[in-house]
């Protein structure tokens, strides 16, 4: 009986760990004309991708160059360095989770009236035409992959179809320098032309760690020639999140945090230049030497993956529910 007792409180403990997460005000940016309205536009949405960037690692590096010193004397270069890796996560439930994302966003599109449009008449479309196969493929998600930035995890579902453009998927060879500008100049023709549908792209990234040095601390360091990085734990929707429909683009203007995921650990790394003042005589000479001075820390961040996956899914439902209702509101 007391075995049960135990267990029952462990549960409930459990859950109550979960509950306690919340969610932040979510304040939508809308970037584009200042007319944007889509009562003119038709009722059925192309969801050209919809993609979901994880942040499993920071590194963040800063250096500064050695020289004279302004009252006579050499310093040294100083470099300081930290690496952060997320620990605890399991690719596979990030999988799920943004399947289990993109079924409730379908949902709530279509419950605010909003039919989805076929992909393949996004593929088929006259602004794809010029090497199609060599620039473009019609695919769903593959599983987890590296994505294009250090420490990111790129997925997108696994149950639907996209239009994607070949660098982001992760190949090896990119097709033609300068490409992203290629795919966001594709995606402005559809937008321009007259389609029955309204163009949609869902880029949703997750954030644990932060960049956390002032803009004070940076100017000081800098003129102290000394080498500093700082970073903290966070659980934010980063701005970095876009939501494009036709022209107008919904940012999370200052994101959106969800508390109680991520326990609040803060990390500095330092390094001070060597500096050599006086120098040393050689006869007729003075001779200033210094060392180049290098610091670094690795961290592993633990995390609990239940709290984790639970509050990026309130988190990001929170802002994509905000901004499905942006768009009902000017389609009305």
């Amino acid at each position: 009986m007391k075995k049960i007792a135990f267990s029952m409180a462990l549960f409930l403990f459990a859950i109550l760990a979960v509950s306690a997460q919340t969610v932040g005000e979510v304040k939508i940016k809308t970037l584009g004309p200042a007319n944007l309205s889509y009562r003119k536009s038709p009722k059925k949405v192309m969801i050209s991708d919809f993609q979901v960037n994880y942040q499993t690692a920071l590194n963040l590096e800063d250096s500064k160059k050695g020289g004279k010193l302004w009252r006579g004397g050499l310093k040294g270069d100083a470099k300081a360095s930290l690496t952060l890796v997320l620990d605890g996560l399991n690719p596979d439930d990030l999988q799920k989770l943004t399947d289990q994302l993109y079924q409730d966003y379908v949902e709530d599109l279509k419950s605010k009236g909003f039919e989805i449009a076929p992909i393949e008449e996004l593929w088929n479309n006259k602004a794809y035409e010029k090497n199609r196969e060599k620039r473009w493929e019609l695919t769903a998600g593959q599983g987890p992959e590296k994505g294009k930035e250090f420490g990111i995890i790129l997925t997108r579902p696994t149950t639907q179809k996209f239009v994607v453009p070949f660098r982001t998927m992760g190949k090896d060879a990119i097709p033609l320098a300068g490409f992203a500008d290629y795919a966001g100049n594709t995606e402005s023709r559809v937008v321009n032309q007259k389609t029955d549908f309204i163009f949609n792209k869902v880029v949703l990234v997750v954030n644990v760690f932060e960049d956390s040095q002032s803009e004070v601390s940076r100017t000081l360091n800098r003129h102290a020639g000394n080498a500093r990085v700082k970073a903290e734990t966070t659980f934010v929707i980063s701005e970095e999140s876009s939501i494009m429909f036709d022209m107008g683009h919904f940012v999370p203007r200052g994101g959106v945090e969800v508390t109680g995921v991520m326990e609040r650990q803060k990390f500095d790394v330092a390094q001070t230049p060597d500096r050599d003042k006086l120098g040393t005589d050689w006869g007729v000479l003075r001779v200033w030497s210094v060392d180049h001075q290098e610091k670094s820390n690795f961290s592993i961040v633990k995390c609990d993956p239940e709290k984790y996956l639970q509050g990026a899914k309130k988190g990001l439902n929170a802002y994509l529910d905000a901004v499905v209702q942006k768009l009902a509101d000017k389609a009305d």
